[in-house]
């Protein structure tokens, strides 16, 4: 029985804290995206386990998803982080993704634990995750909305979880919230925030976001409507046509 309870203690701890977190007025961090969508995050340098490097010179014309995080998170930066990394494919590997800390006060060595965790040595090329100055970090989190608050008693941050879709030009396209996006989702949101420059092999993918339309309210991609209708009328035409066509009508025998 005690080997039990120390198992699940762990567990119950933190199912506690997470009950603590939800106490907190979250309405506070929420992003007004009418304010923000269409607008143009600014450069930034970012600092590296392998050097500095510039934000906009690593987006370098790609489409973008942007993670805000902090790195002695142990719940939703990680889990996200982890979540958008087993979506991606080779398909990805024209896009860039990139993990910002929010925290000033995260370092290098907090930089290189998380890093460690989850990438293990080996950062993927269109990944870029380092540390921004204090002064950078109030720049990039303004320009996106992004919001965020310390509760020292529980040495946690309360912020918003999403990624964030930048175009090749560097305009916000698109916000998707929570840790566990779905891959029709990810590939969506890329779709749309490649758009403003469509290029010929992607061409089929435009015609895929031209059947869906994103619903805030769920925070997802569904099926238009307006596609589901026009597919019915279309396919009522067909069939009519096709009976027309191979239908014919007995003619009478005379007497």
């Amino acid at each position: 029985m005690k080997l039990i309870f120390l198992v699940l203690l762990p567990l119950l701890a933190m199912a506690y804290r997470i009950s603590n977190y939800g106490e907190q007025d979250l309405s506070v961090v929420k992003i007004k995206e009418e304010l923000y969508l269409g607008k143009t995050i600014p450069d930034a340098k970012v600092k590296t386990l392998t050097g500095d490097v510039s934000l906009k010179e690593f987006i370098n014309q790609k489409p973008a998803a942007l993670i805000f995080a902090y790195y002695t998170c142990e719940t939703a930066c990680p889990l996200t982080v982890q979540n958008v990394k087993k979506l991606v494919r080779s398909e990805y590997k024209d896009y860039r993704f990139v993990v910002l800390s929010f925290d000033e006060r995260d370092s290098l060595e907090t930089l290189k634990l998380f890093v460690e965790k989850n990438f293990g040595n080996h950062v993927p090329k269109n990944w870029l995750v380092g540390l921004l100055s204090k002064e950078d970090i109030k720049k990039l989190t303004e320009a996106t909305g992004y919001k965020f608050y310390y509760i020292p008693r529980d040495k946690i941050f309360i912020h918003t979880s999403a990624i964030i879709f930048i175009s090749p030009s560097g305009k916000i396209t698109r916000y998707l919230y929570g840790a566990f996006p779905t891959e029709k989702d990810l590939k969506l949101a890329f779709i749309e925030a490649q758009k403003e420059q469509p290029k010929l092999n992607n061409i089929i993918d435009l015609a895929l976001l031209a059947c869906y339309r994103y619903d805030s309210t769920r925070s997802k991609y569904v099926i238009d409507p307006m596609f589901i209708f026009a597919s019915l009328g279309i396919g009522a035409v067909l069939a009519t046509l096709a009976i027309g066509l191979f239908y014919k009508p007995k003619k009478e025998v005379l007497r």
